[in-house]
């Protein structure tokens, strides 16, 4: 209850907020008033154009997530189990984290074209973040259970499968609960800048440039209820698995 109530005293002064801000500059083209983008998402919502753009994105973002959670995860096991692949990767994963998103949009989009680039895009934003955490999760492991295991020679699969990933997996999902958000602002972005048809980024756009801000506003919304509606996901089945 007290949880609920702080929520919702912080989205009620967001919302004060917000409409202060509109009074303010008095202009709703330039920046609409809450109850006129209520209105615009309201039609949003209504409309079946709205969910094949969701769709759309949200496939785009479920396929890159996929790819870079089985990248991340393996070589961030085995990076952190052999010190000479973690070196190998080192380079490759510190320029990924420090390069501008923006520029590797753009270079991506040189050499791939439109539609291909939105995932290597997604892909190279968040296989760093699931890399680390899962090399990081291994790291932390606790000596005495290595030394235990060294005692047993195993198949390095079986060791995988049975200790480095089990006692990884809360660095692994803190990885992946992080990536989704970064994620999705990442395809969005690629989105708008490659004006996809039938994605977000493209829908913001328009509302962009066609000065409909209320537009703009709504599907940032809507975003940001995607992205709650995931991480409540993930963590509802993680919730179940620890049962």
């Amino acid at each position: 209850m007290r949880k609920l109530l702080l929520g919702s005293s912080a989205i009620l002064f967001i919302l004060f907020l917000w409409q202060l801000n509109a009074v303010r500059i008095g202009n709703a083209y330039l920046f609409p008033f809450p109850k006129d983008v209520f209105i615009t998402l309201l039609s949003l919502l209504g409309s079946f154009t709205t969910y094949q753009i969701i769709f759309a994105s949200f496939q785009r973002l479920i396929t890159a997530i996929f790819l870079a959670s089985l990248f991340g995860v393996l070589l961030g096991l085995l990076a952190g189990i052999k010190p000479a692949i973690s070196d190998f990767f080192s380079p490759v994963v510190t320029s990924l984290r420090t390069l501008p998103v923006a520029s590797v949009i753009v270079v991506i989009l040189i050499l791939y074209g439109q539609s291909l680039s939105l995932y290597i895009i997604s892909f190279l934003m968040l296989f760093p973040i699931l890399y680390e955490a899962t090399r990081q999760g291994v790291l932390n492991i606790d000596s005495t259970l290595l030394e235990a295991l060294t005692l047993e020679r195993r198949r390095m699969v079986y060791e995988i499968r049975n200790i480095y990933l089990p006692l990884s997996y809360p660095f692994i999902k803190t990885g992946l609960l992080q990536s989704i958000g970064i994620g999705f602002k990442v395809l969005v972005m690629a989105e708008f800048i490659a004006q996809s048809p039938i994605s977000i980024g493209r829908a913001l756009y328009l509302g962009r440039v066609n000065i409909q801000y209320e537009q703009v506003f709504a599907w940032t919304i809507i975003i940001i209820f995607i992205v709650s509606i995931i991480e409540f996901g993930v963590n509802h089945l993680n919730k179940n698995l620890q049962k």
